[in-house]
């Protein structure tokens, strides 16, 4: 009498029972199996599987092998012993661990295994093989035979064809796992080098050429390192190649930004600090990272290229780019090429990071230095003065009969002690201003008597110089929510730089008028002008345009970005180099 089997699923389509305990793993399966055309069911344990079978047949069993409960093993002898669902096909997943794993599912009468972790293309491979031989002509069940491995004894039941199978399958897998342990070590290995590379300097410009040259050939045929400046201008540090009879074309030395505009995909990369991959680079593509004529035409004659373009990022800034060419198309579209790789970025941002933290700490430290040595100097005039003074006083009042001129030396005092103060204010605003404290009163007052009250303040010291004044009020006069004592040292701040930097027979202009919601004043001057370079640092801290000048401690630029911080208002600089500086302070209109 042949036993009722359980209704199969809808025809044509090969149904498959997954038999996985983790939800994760279970359910990517189901993902892959179901993108290929199969119908999938899931047990979450073995028990749960039986279960499903005696409703309803499948196609093909795949089941983990350690499982809470009943074990894959055990699943299958059920599966294998239970009359209607003999002939079901039973595909283990397992591992090579333990070399007793494949012998235990022949016994148990698994059609097949998958080791994990697995790769997608092997298990739908195995998956497909069993099934074209499950539907081929039935072929009576061999006798039992026993078999001896490493001590323990197996009865397996299996055709010559099934053993040679799985004895040409295992070599395979063990080949498969050979190959990936020595990518492993070799990855190690460079890794190695790479981070032994990285370290080794804080040079991140040597640091990166260096890195470019380890990766060709190892990573890839062609390897471009590019950085950003802080305006996102790309800049190009080094290119290294394994092309054969093309000369490598070094970066200029010049620091010169880049003046060809990115491809799509940097572009992305950059935007999006992810990855991109390329699996087909077209010509903007080559050009954009080999940029060498000769060198994109060896690219093209090679034929189809990969190309990977990586970001370097730390701390939520893109530093630059490692941009990779690969002639074989294997090489670099692996997913773990790609992992390898973004973790090598991922340590050389942190190195250029850690070298650019560096260079800001060794500036900072210099520029320290600098203005203690002005600041040294700047006090050491008044007090030298004040003491020579003293001395004066002190020998004239011991000699009888001499009229001493007390009024004009205590004036020189006063001046000198003015001085000493003016400079010790001035890094007193800048503690406060770096701490976020400097206090600001705000009163109402007249926009129009400020500008007069600057003009007629700084006059002397523009005409004692040979300059000429002018200053001039537009439009109707607003009032202005500001501490009066703190806009006059603005004015005197920035007149006294454009007086500093001003030759005589030169105009210092005042101006100021009211635009829209606030209120617009601009010191002009005919001197020297600011090169552009040295535009982004004009409001820095102790930063001197001429380090070797002795003309300031840098401070009156960054003391006036301050205080139109703290007054909510706008700054803005225009220059020629040799046509002189217009500075623009926007402050807000009293409500």
């Amino acid at each position: 009498m042949t036993p009722s089997r359980p209704p199969t699923r809808s025809e044509g389509v090969s149904s498959v029972l997954i038999v996985e305990d983790s939800a994760t793993q279970a359910a990517a399966l189901e993902h892959l199996l179901t993108s290929e055309g199969f119908s999938v069911r899931i047990a979450r344990s073995a028990e749960l599987a039986l279960a499903q079978l005696a409703r309803e047949r499948s196609d093909l069993v795949l089941s983990d092998v350690v499982m809470p409960g009943m074990d894959g093993y055990e699943l299958c002898r059920r599966i294998k012993a239970t009359a209607a669902s003999a002939d079901t096909p039973v595909v283990l997943l397992t591992s090579l661990n333990d070399p007793l794993a494949i012998v235990r599912g022949l016994a148990c009468g698994a059609d097949h295994y998958v080791t994990k972790p697995y790769q997608p293309e092997w298990l739908l491979t195995r998956l497909r093989a069993v099934l074209a031989r499950t539907s081929s002509e039935h072929v009576p069940p061999p006798e039992e035979i026993s078999v001896e491995l490493l001590g323990t004894r197996f009865a397996i039941r299996a055709t010559k064809e099934q053993i040679l199978e799985l004895l040409v399958s295992s070599y395979s897998d063990l080949v498969r796992t050979s190959e990936v342990v020595r990518d492993a070590e070799r990855r190690a290995r460079f890794l190695a080098d790479a981070g032994e590379l990285l370290s080794s300097s804080l040079d991140s410009l040597e640091v990166l050429r260096e890195l470019a040259r380890l990766a060709v050939p190892r990573l890839a045929d062609v390897c471009a390192v590019d950085l950003l400046d802080a305006d996102g201008r790309r800049r190009r540090v080094e290119i290294a190649h394994a092309l054969d009879g093309v000369a490598t074309v070094a970066p200029s030395e010049d620091g010169a930004s880049d003046p060809l505009s990115p491809s799509a995909s940097l572009t992305r990369a950059i935007a999006e600090r992810t990855s991109q991959l390329i699996v087909a680079a077209e010509w903007r593509d080559l050009g954009d990272v080999a940029r060498d004529p000769p060198l994109i035409a060896a690219l093209e004659r090679r034929g189809a290229t990969t190309m990977l373009v990586v970001p370097l990022v730390a701390r939520g800034r893109v530093l630059g780019v490692l941009q990779f060419l690969a002639l074989e198309g294997a090489r670099l579209s692996s997913a773990d090429d790609l992992l390898f790789i973004e973790d090598l970025a991922r340590r050389a941002a942190l190195a250029v990071d850690n070298a650019l933290l560096y260079g800001e700490a060794q500036r900072a430290t210099r520029a320290r230095d600098d203005v203690l040595a002005i600041v040294s100097h700047d006090l050491r005039n008044p007090l030298n003065t004040i003491q020579m003074s003293t001395s004066f006083l002190l020998d004239v009042l011991g000699t009888p009969g001499f009229e001493v001129p007390l009024v004009a030396q205590l004036q020189i005092m006063r001046r000198a002690t003015k001085r000493a103060n003016a400079l010790i204010q001035d890094l007193l605003d800048v503690s406060r201003i770096d701490a976020g404290t400097l206090a600001v009163a705000e009163v109402p007052t007249s926009a129009s008597l400020l500008l007069s009250d600057a003009a007629l303040e700084e006059a002397p010291s523009i005409l004692a110089k040979g300059l000429t004044l002018e200053h001039e009020w537009h439009g109707p006069d607003v009032d202005v929510a500001v501490d009066r004592s703190r806009i006059s040292q603005l004015f005197a701040n920035l007149v006294g730089n454009a007086v500093k930097f001003t030759s005589a027979g030169g105009t210092i202009s005042l101006r100021g008028e009211m635009h829209e919601s606030r209120v617009v004043y601009e010191v002009r001057d005919s001197g020297a002008g600011i090169a552009p370079e040295h535009l982004p640092h004009l409001f820095d801290r102790f930063w001197q345009a001429t380090q070797t000048s002795r003309a300031g401690a840098g401070l009156g630029l960054y003391i006036v970005k301050g205080i139109v911080d703290a007054h909510r208002g706008a700054i803005d600089v225009q220059s020629d180099p040799g046509v002189g500086t217009r500075i623009r302070v926007e402050l807000p209109i009293a409500r």
